[in-house]
């Protein structure tokens, strides 16, 4: 995947380079719970930093609340990304 500035959740998952399960297992995120922040659903904010910490280690770059679009995280408006 390019490097740019901003990215999509839905993108990070679609070029995922590895299995949903791995990345589950190296977030320490249950697979359903990947799965329903990865459909919009509310996450909660450790639990996003964590996918998103693992996701910079996986894509070798840094991504965050301020550069992933799509993350709906608790206490923020509905549809918001963060």
């Amino acid at each position: 995947m390019e490097q740019k500035d901003s990215y999509t959740l839905r993108e990070l998952f679609e070029n995922l380079p590895i299995p949903i399960a791995e990345l589950a297992r190296q977030s320490r995120v249950n697979e359903v719970t990947l799965a329903r922040i990865r459909d919009g659903r509310i996450a909660r904010r450790d639990t996003a930093n964590r996918l998103l910490a693992t996701l910079s280690r996986v894509y070798d770059r840094p991504l965050s609340l301020r550069n992933v679009t799509g993350i709906n995280v608790q206490g923020q408006e509905q549809g918001m990304a963060a």
